[in-house]
């Protein structure tokens, strides 16, 4: 069931993204939105809230609510970006989102146990069982970009190359076994190696955007440990910060 504020937030954001509300406009008050939308004002302002965590406006004290979103600001047409608002995100909806026939292909994939080596270069446990996948992404028939990821046995029971090839979390989700909440990444640049040049069409580029992330269930469980490495001709990131408004305490001296 959808949060009662998603209509709202999808049809300013809508109105926002169309220059209906334009960059540096006010938006309606927040009567005004009451009314029109018939709801409570708690409705409106968690609407607004995540219009602003997502970079489309900012609320101004005493003043209202300003958009502060352009779309020249947004990534030019065949780059496939990364939006941190957007949340957790697979391939396949990045790539069609960006414009992109998105195409895999699985040239691994296999169960192994941590043994002590691999506890070095992993934060899995010796003895835990993973499912080690190698898959090649294409966009619009080119390959682009590549994934070395290991998934919790225990997730993944029953999985098939057929699940592996469209989307490992789609299927974690549907299968009960578990969810996938958070995912924390890092982001590199770094000169190519052999295995890009072996997967991708590195074409006269030698380096690579590099992600690495880990992700963690619903009980805050390790789940994932993945290596994305991905030509920087279609690499772009996209993130909106906000200041914080937790102070740290001083600390006594």
């Amino acid at each position: 069931m959808r949060a009662a504020y998603d209509g709202i937030y999808f049809e300013l954001k809508h109105l926002i993204e169309d220059g209906t509300y334009a960059y540096q406009t006010l938006l309606p008050s927040e009567t005004v939105l009451v009314k029109r939308f018939g709801c409570a004002h708690n409705t409106v302002r968690k609407a607004l809230s995540v219009l602003a965590s997502d970079g489309y406006v900012q609320p101004i004290h005493g003043k209202g609510v300003r958009v502060i979103y352009r779309a020249d600001f947004m990534p030019a047409a065949g780059q496939v970006f990364m939006d941190s608002s957007l949340g957790i995100e697979s391939f396949v909806d990045r790539a069609r989102r960006c414009g992109f026939a998105p195409h895999t292909n699985v040239v691994l994939m296999e169960y192994l146990e941590v043994d002590e080596e691999l506890a070095q270069i992993i934060p899995f446990e010796v003895g835990q069982c993973l499912l080690h996948v190698e898959r090649v992404r294409f966009y619009n028939d080119v390959p682009l970009s590549w994934e070395n990821s290991y998934f919790r046995g225990d997730l993944v029971a029953g999985i098939t190359k057929a699940h592996v090839k469209k989307s490992v979390y789609r299927f974690i989700e549907s299968s009960d076994h578990g969810r996938i909440v958070t995912t924390r990444r890092k982001i590199t640049v770094a000169p190519a190696n052999e295995r890009d040049y072996e997967l991708l069409d590195m074409g006269d580029t030698g380096f690579v955007a590099i992600t690495r992330k880990a992700s963690f269930d619903n009980n805050g469980m390790l789940c994932e440990v993945s290596e994305h490495r991905q030509h920087p001709s279609v690499f772009m990131v996209m993130q909106t910060a906000q200041t914080s408004r937790v102070n740290e305490p001083r600390r006594r001296k």
